[in-house]
């Protein structure tokens, strides 16, 4: 019995090593025995070599460290993460020569103030450039041009003018 359990584990330890080691040959003692490779046949999918694995892999070692870098400078509120306890810093706006850093109430006027500068600049070109269109996202909003409407006094263009101004030249000369 005893034999037959070393055999057996014998033939499970030859089993493992084919299963772990592809890559060794077959050993057989058939002479007639034929096989393929299952790697090296034609439908088989394109392996990549160990230069091109290394090669990628080194790429997507350097895209992982530009991602960590681009997410410290994007985020600068995120702390520091170091395993060297001798490594020290100071805070860059806490330091006794930093700018003087305006408060959430100063941030508000100022806000406040930059919205009302612009909504006057805005009524000040519109006020003085009647000829710009009003833009409005109301449908319901109507209205008539000052300047077209039917009881409108006329307007001369350039040309009349021109003409106007001849004839009274003209007719005070005489």
């Amino acid at each position: 019995y005893r034999r037959q359990v070393l055999e057996g584990a014998a033939a499970l330890k030859k089993l493992a090593v084919d299963y772990a080691h592809p890559e060794l040959g077959v050993v057989t003692s058939d002479p007639t025995a034929t096989a393929r490779c299952y790697f090296d046949r034609a439908s088989a999918p394109e392996q990549e070599d160990t230069e091109e694995a290394d090669y990628r892999r080194q790429v997507l070692e350097d895209a992982a460290a530009l991602k960590k870098l681009a997410v410290d400078y994007a985020h600068p509120e995120l702390g520091v993460v170091t395993s060297d306890p001798t490594a020290t810093a100071r805070c860059y706006f806490d330091r006794a020569s930093a700018a003087e850093q305006e408060g959430l109430e100063e941030a508000e006027y100022r806000r406040q103030a930059l919205e009302d500068a612009a909504a006057l600049k805005k009524l000040a070109i519109d006020y003085a450039h009647p000829e710009l269109g009003v833009v409005t996202s109301d449908p319901s909003a109507s209205a008539r041009c000052y300047f077209d409407r039917v009881s409108a006094p006329q307007q001369e263009d350039p040309e009349e003018a021109e003409y106007r101004q001849q004839v009274l030249e003209d007719a005070a000369a005489l």
